[in-house]
C-alpha cells in the first residue's frame, strides 16, 4: 500500500512538473511571439518612414540634394516649351531679360520626381535657393561622398577654362584635399576656381578657390602640386585679441614721430574683428604728438594673416 501511495505521488509529481513545463512553454511562447509581431511592427514603422510622400502626377517628393552635369534652364512646367524661370534682378539690372540656370557647379534639392521630369530648388549658391523649377532628369546626378557624408568632388562638378583644364586630375585631388582638411571649407564653390594672375609666375601657377559663403567666405591659394606634394591646408586660426592689439600698438609706435608720446587705446576705441580664414582685423585709435610737439589723435587699422601683420593704414582723426 505505501508503495502504490508513493508510485502514485511519483506519478502526481511528475505529471505536475510537466504541467509547469507546459504552461512555462505556452508563456514563452506567447512572449516570443509577441515580440516577433512588436519587431515586425517597428520594422514596418521603420520602413514606411523611409518612404516618400507622393507628388504631382505620380511623382515622389525625395528631398534629396543632388549635382547637376552641363547648363540647363529652369522652367515653370515639366515641358521644354514652357516658360523659364525669369531672372528678375538681372533683368532689371541689365534692361532685357535674362533666366535662372543651373550648371555644374549647381546643387539642388529634388522636389518632386517624375518620369521623366524633377522640379527643383536651388541649394547652392545659397543667394539664389529662392529658385524653384524644373529640369529634365537625365541632367541631375548623385553625389559622391565619404563614408563620413563629406563630398568628394568629381570633373562634373566644375567649369573649367583654358588655364584650369590643364591641370585637371591636379586640380581635383587638391580641392578634395583642401574640403577634407579644412574645417571651413566643406563647402566649395567649384565655379570660383581660377588662376591667380597676381601670385602666378612663368612655369609656377597658383590658383585659387573660394570656401564657405556671404560674410564667411575667403580664398584658398594652391598649386597644382600641392596635393601630391604633402601641403597641408588646416585652417589657420586668427592672431587673438590682446596679442594682435599689441602688435597693433607696436605698429603705431613705429610709424609716430615720437613713439615714446603713443598713447593706443585698448578698450573704448578697439575693435576686434577675427574671421574664419584664419585673419584678423584690429581698428583703434592713438595719440601722439608731432614735430611740433602737439598732441594729434589717429585711427589705425591692422589687418593679421595668422600671426603675421600684413597690412598697416593710419590716418589723421577728424574728431
Amino acid at each position: 500500500m505505501q508503495a502504490f501511495r508513493l508510485v502514485s505521488y511519483t506519478l502526481l509529481a511528475l505529471v505536475l512538473i510537466g504541467c509547469r513545463n507546459d504552461s512555462s512553454d505556452s508563456q514563452e511562447n506567447n512572449t516570443e511571439s509577441s515580440s516577433n509581431e512588436n519587431t515586425a511592427l517597428l520594422a514596418d514603422v521603420a520602413t514606411n518612414a523611409e518612404i516618400p510622400a507622393a507628388c504631382g502626377n505620380g511623382g515622389l517628393a525625395l528631398g534629396d540634394v543632388v549635382a547637376v552635369t552641363g547648363e540647363h534652364d529652369v522652367h515653370e512646367e515639366a515641358d521644354l516649351s514652357s516658360p523659364k524661370i525669369r531672372n528678375d534682378k538681372a533683368s532689371e539690372i541689365l534692361g532685357r531679360d535674362h533666366y535662372h540656370v543651373i550648371d555644374n557647379s549647381t546643387t539642388v534639392r529634388r522636389l518632386c520626381v517624375q518620369s521623366d521630369w524633377t522640379e527643383v530648388q536651388i541649394q547652392t549658391p545659397d543667394w539664389l535657393t529662392h529658385v524653384k523649377g524644373w529640369v529634365p532628369n537625365a541632367v541631375l546626378r548623385e553625389i559622391e561622398r565619404h563614408d563620413d557624408g563629406g563630398r568628394i568632388y568629381v570633373e562634373d562638378d566644375f567649369l573649367w577654362d583654358n588655364d584650369t583644364s590643364q591641370f585637371k586630375q591636379q586640380i581635383i585631388a587638391t580641392v578634395n584635399k583642401i574640403s577634407v582638411e579644412n574645417q571651413h571649407c566643406s563647402q566649395l564653390d567649384t565655379a570660383s576656381i581660377a588662376k591667380s594672375s597676381s601670385r602666378s609666375t612663368t612655369g609656377d601657377p597658383v590658383f585659387f578657390v573660394t570656401c564657405g559663403s556671404g560674410a564667411d567666405a575667403f580664398n584658398v591659394w594652391f598649386r597644382p602640386t600641392d596635393a601630391q606634394d604633402g601641403e597641408a591646408f588646416a585652417a589657420r586660426v586668427p592672431l587673438e585679441k590682446n596679442a594682435a592689439a599689441d602688435a597693433c600698438e607696436l605698429a603705431a609706435k613705429q610709424a609716430a614721430i615720437n613713439p615714446s608720446t603713443v598713447s593706443f587705446s585698448r578698450i573704448w576705441d578697439l575693435a576686434y574683428i577675427p574671421h574664419v580664414s584664419g585673419r584678423a582685423r584690429v581698428v583703434s585709435s592713438f595719440t601722439a604728438k608731432n614735430a611740433l610737439n602737439l598732441e594729434l589723435k589717429y585711427r589705425i587699422d591692422c589687418l593679421f594673416d595668422g600671426p603675421t601683420l600684413i597690412e598697416t593704414n593710419i590716418i589723421e582723426s577728424m574728431e
